[in-house]
């Protein structure tokens, strides 16, 4: 089987693993525990996503991306991520009471220093799994998240139910680290990883410089409303931030982020090969569109059956937040392929650039919408996600050589298939206006969306088609023989095909 074509298949299983997890997770969490409480929990972890971006500067990318990889190269860049590491939390341990006193939330303190211990311990397992994806041996790094998912999951529910309230997370943190690190020694025994070498710590960190900027950048964007709800408004409205932004993120979550390292390793395979990235960077945005755009429209139409059914009544005043910031995703689409396009390419330096513009600009928009409140900050986002994706789509242009005429066309075909998508929802909605959609209806609605996008999908003969001719023989070769066909014919419907999109086999 190709390789590409199997590792797509992998990931495409980890991921919807942990989503299927982290789904029953949230819809339990979210009845046990307040807003306030996942508030709390949300703050410390942006508290630690900040720190955490320190450590970029020496990125497990580092060895994913390196041409020639020797072992010095990978000893160095353990030696530099653990110095990192080891430096961030014992800034942690020792800020932890102030950070606390500053939120006037004393639980802070014990929830932030036992999380600095984890990222001590799960820096063992990054250098392994950076191999393993360099390898392509997705089925590895496939199991090792499993087991990361599930032993977290399980500890946040069983502490959540004897009542630790919010330290259940830092405490699945811990856990799940340890049992990553563990496994992934298991099986890749390479110990020679872990002896410090500081001689060749010069690549890694010209590497990991921009790279460890940009994170920065974007963590600090990303924290920003966390950070300035718990302290300025309530633990309670950032708690709701945080749950509005995971329901209209849950199309990115299920279909692309399962692709997008795969994606990497091939876009650098094709770019080291002196390829052709343009053609594959349009066929990728053509499949992501397909089924991005309209599980969004869907999202819109849907969110109050949604929302009710992941995380029950106390969380319904989210509904209109979610409608808003689904919109403004809509222009996301293209986010995690920019990023792999000019990593791929060595654009390192274009791709700071990238977001020494686009960041400060969306973080001072954030600041001046949060006097609204949280509503105000949700509307944030339908200036700060375009803009975002155009200042992307300008950088990308100046390696790929792609004209605009040439992104419109890979577009329209899944504009018409969201349309699509999306008339069978909105019928259902007026038919139950003023009312709000209930459970059944929403089944209903969502089994008419997906008629009307394989329907719309045939119509406008979208090169989606293909993958559902490929799935079709697979069921029908399955339904005759009553056994797991060739794996050669098993091709999972993903946004990014292997196939048509990364024809590359090794990273």
């Amino acid at each position: 089987m190709n390789s590409v074509r199997r590792a797509l298949i992998y990931t495409t299983a980890d991921r919807y693993f942990g989503l299927a997890v982290n789904f029953g997770l949230t819809m339990v969490v979210s009845r046990l525990l307040t807003p306030s409480e996942i508030g709390i929990s949300v703050t410390g972890s942006a508290v630690v996503g900040l720190a955490l971006s320190l450590r970029e500067f020496s990125s497990t990318a580092f060895i994913v991306q390196r041409p020639n990889l020797s072992k010095e190269d990978v000893r160095a860049a353990f030696t530099v991520m653990l110095s990192l590491t080891s430096l961030i939390s014992a800034g942690l341990l020792l800020f932890a009471p102030l950070i606390a006193h500053v939120y006037g939330e004393d639980g802070l303190g014990p929830y932030l220093r036992l999380i600095s211990a984890a990222l001590v311990i799960e820096v063992v397992a990054a250098p392994i799994l950076a191999l393993m994806r360099r390898e392509m041996a997705f089925g590895q790094v496939a199991l090792v998240n499993i087991a990361i998912a599930v032993s977290s999951a399980v500890t946040v529910l069983t502490l959540t139910s004897l009542g630790f309230s919010y330290m259940s997370f830092a405490m699945a943190w811990f856990v799940s680290a340890t049992f990553g690190s563990i496994l992934a020694l298991l099986l890749r025994s390479e110990f020679w990883i872990f002896k410090p070498l500081f001689s060749n710590w010069r690549g890694v960190i010209a590497f990991g410089y921009y790279n460890g900027l940009i994170v920065m950048l974007a963590r600090m964007y990303d924290q920003i409303p966390y950070l300035v709800l718990g302290r300025f408004l309530s633990f309670n409205a950032a708690g709701l931030f945080n749950r509005t932004l995971t329901v209209a993120q849950l199309p990115d979550k299920i279909f692309l982020a399962s692709s997008i390292s795969v994606v990497f390793s091939g876009f650098s395979s094709e770019a080291r090969k002196g390829g052709d990235l343009k053609h594959h960077y349009l066929t990728a945005l053509t499949y992501t569109t397909a089924v991005h755009w309209p599980a969004l429209g869907v999202l819109s139409i849907l969110a109050h059956p949604v929302v009710t059914f992941l995380y029950g009544d106390q969380w319904l005043e989210i509904v209109p937040l979610v409608r808003i910031a689904a919109i403004a995703s809509f222009f996301s689409f293209s986010y995690a392929l920019n990023y792999c396009v000019l990593l791929a390419v060595g654009a390192i330096r274009d791709a700071f650039l990238r977001s020494l513009v686009i960041w400060p600009v969306c973080a001072v928009l954030l600041l001046i919408a949060a006097p609204f409140g949280l509503r105000g900050m949700v509307l944030s986002l339908l200036l700060t996600v375009p803009f975002q994706a155009m200042v992307s789509l300008l950088f990308v242009r100046r390696h790929i050589s792609m004209t605009w005429t040439e992104f419109v066309f890979a577009l329209w075909k899944s504009a018409a298939v969201t349309i699509g998508s999306a008339i069978g929802p909105a019928v259902v909605a007026l038919a139950c206006y003023p009312a709000q959609i209930h459970l059944a209806a929403a089944v209903v609605a969502a089994v008419l969306s997906g008629l009307g996008w394989v329907l719309a999908i045939w119509l406008v003969k979208h090169p989606a088609m293909h993958e559902l001719d490929h799935v079709a023989e697979w069921l029908a070769r399955m339904l005759r023989t009553g056994r797991q066909p060739h794996p050669d014919l098993l091709v999972i419907a993903e946004p990014v095909q292997a196939a048509a999109v990364l024809p590359s086999e090794v990273k």
